[in-house]
């Protein structure tokens, strides 16, 4: 099964890297069908495509759950680019890449976390979570820093709220401690 699998993800992986080398003969080709930039800012999602190859398998199942948690992890992240790909193409707002880069270890995080899950491991688990926090945090950073009034202004309220629950769950815990046994 796994040979399978290895040969499926070189044959797709050979299919890109050719689509990619013919990408300008291909996009001339497809304008003298008639197909329009319109329909080709929808291109990202090939990648949300290419992510259920990983996912399907992954979280359906199958015997092998070290294979199938390790499928997780590219799947989350090329599922997390291409969403936000898919977003920048059809609102044309490629400048929200400075913030929007946050995506990758956000989606790894996922990845990893989803893994443990499968895979019955722990360890996976709080990294995972520990990754898709910071990738969570990086953005609100850089949205603030780097996006418009309206992103500083949610990006504030989410690094508040963050903030605030981290605080009042440092609290609680130092109090728990603290208070009498009965």
């Amino acid at each position: 099964m796994s040979r399978t699998i290895e040969l499926i993800a070189g044959l797709i992986l050979v299919a890109v890297a050719i689509l990619l080398l013919a990408s300008e003969p291909l996009i001339g080709f497809l304008h003298g069908l008639g197909i329009g930039d319109d329909v080709l800012r929808w291109w990202p999602l090939l990648l949300i495509g290419l992510s259920l190859f990983f996912l399907v398998p992954g979280l359906l199942g199958g015997p092998n759950r070290r294979l199938r948690a390790g499928m997780v992890i590219p799947g989350a992240i090329l599922a997390g680019v291409g969403g936000a790909l898919l977003y920048t193409s059809l609102t044309d707002r490629w400048g929200a890449w400075a913030y929007l880069w946050s995506v990758i270890p956000f989606s790894f995080g996922l990845g990893m976390y989803a893994a443990g899950w499968i895979a019955d491991a722990p360890a996976f688990k709080w990294i995972g979570s520990g990754i898709a926090i910071g990738g969570v945090v990086a953005y609100l950073v850089f949205a603030t820093a780097f996006g418009g009034e309206a992103f500083r202004v949610i990006a504030a309220v989410g690094l508040l709220a963050l903030g605030l629950a981290l605080t009042v769950g440092g609290l609680a815990e130092r109090l728990s401690r603290k208070s009498p046994s009965s």
